[in-house]
């Protein structure tokens, strides 16, 4: 018990650090506002599929996991990811209905946030250093489980915060990660993987996609900075966030964990989703669709601070009820 809740918050370092050089760079104008928005594009568009296609094609074609690369388990792991999101936005919205929430007021924004994990940049860091060993296909797990999340977020979510999916732009779909998962499996499944994953064209996927994650969280560290301006918090709805996000969520996960019949490495997926704090996106969302950005912020930073404590207990749980993670 003690190992494993050191090793999760050792695992967890990184991400912090990221995020108090990017709230430092942001202080001291060395990054302005103004300059997010190519960054985060080098990042996001860029960057980020590279590394899904690297891990992808590393552990499904050059080291030939046979049991990772068949559609079945693809189907399972995506399956996952998106009723990990239903589950969790569920049970926010639960929350927010006992708080008496309703639309105009922060129903759909406290949904979507407290319900919704930082599943991409705040994940890769902690896979990686928990399971490093050579070999090891848990990080290329995570990018084809992710499909299911990006699949949530970009249905489900936005019409959430939308309040219909009427109008909807097919083009939220064709996003640069999602698209680079789809390629990847593609090229795996047709058999062209071993033409395409070769020494220079994945040296220069590995390459660029180390940019990805250090880059991202910089950035978030300097969202954060930017949420603190003008910014007035209100206890009750920070601590719902609390007790959403950071309890009953993880509780539900962990518990659809043990129950579903998966593969190890997808419950090891689930178990570090399951305790993982609210994402960027729901916040973002709300100030594009008329949502209530006051009330995500808070539940974003709450969530993001406090899970370094709360982070490290949960994974130690999973991985005593529910699957080995060390």
């Amino acid at each position: 018990m003690t190992t494993i809740v050191t090793h999760a918050l050792l695992s967890t370092i990184p991400v912090y650090v990221f995020f108090a050089i990017g709230f430092w760079l942001r202080s001291k104008g060395a990054l302005k506002a103004e300059e997010d928005k190519p960054v985060m594009q080098l990042a996001m568009d860029v960057a980020y599929p590279c590394l899904i296609f690297y891990n992808i094609m590393r552990y499904m074609v050059v080291e030939g996991n046979a049991e990772i690369s068949t559609i079945g388990f693809t189907l399972r792991a995506a399956g996952c990811g998106f009723v990990e999101m239903l589950v969790g936005v569920g049970a926010a919205w639960v929350v927010a209905r006992m708080l008496r929430l309703h639309i105009g007021s922060g129903l759909r924004t406290f949904t979507l946030t407290a319900g919704m994990q930082n599943y991409a940049f705040f994940v890769i860091p902690i896979v990686q250093m928990l399971f490093s060993a050579p070999g090891d296909s848990t990080l290329g797990v995570l990018f084809v489980h992710n499909v299911g999340c990006e699949i949530f977020v970009w249905s489900f979510g936005v019409m959430l915060m939308r309040g219909s999916m009427r109008d909807m732009d097919i083009g939220v779909f064709m996003r640069g990660p999602l698209l680079a998962v789809v390629v990847s499996l593609i090229l795996v499944w047709s058999g062209l993987g071993q033409y395409v994953a070769q020494a220079p064209v994945m040296k220069a996927a590995e390459m660029t996609g180390a940019v990805a994650t250090p880059v991202s969280l910089i950035l978030f560290g300097c969202f954060m900075r930017d949420m603190l301006t003008d910014f007035k918090w209100q206890p009750r709805m920070l601590i719902s966030g609390l007790v959403a996000r950071l309890g009953l969520v993880p509780l539900l996960i962990l518990l659809m964990a043990w129950a579903l019949p998966v593969e190890a490495e997808i419950k090891r997926i689930m178990v570090i989703q399951s305790a993982i704090p609210s994402a960027v996106i729901p916040v973002l969302l709300a100030k594009r669709y008329g949502g209530q950005p006051s009330v995500g912020t808070q539940i974003l930073l709450s969530t993001t601070l406090c899970s370094f404590v709360t982070l490290p207990l949960w994974l130690a749980l999973g991985n005593a009820l529910v699957v080995q993670i060390m």
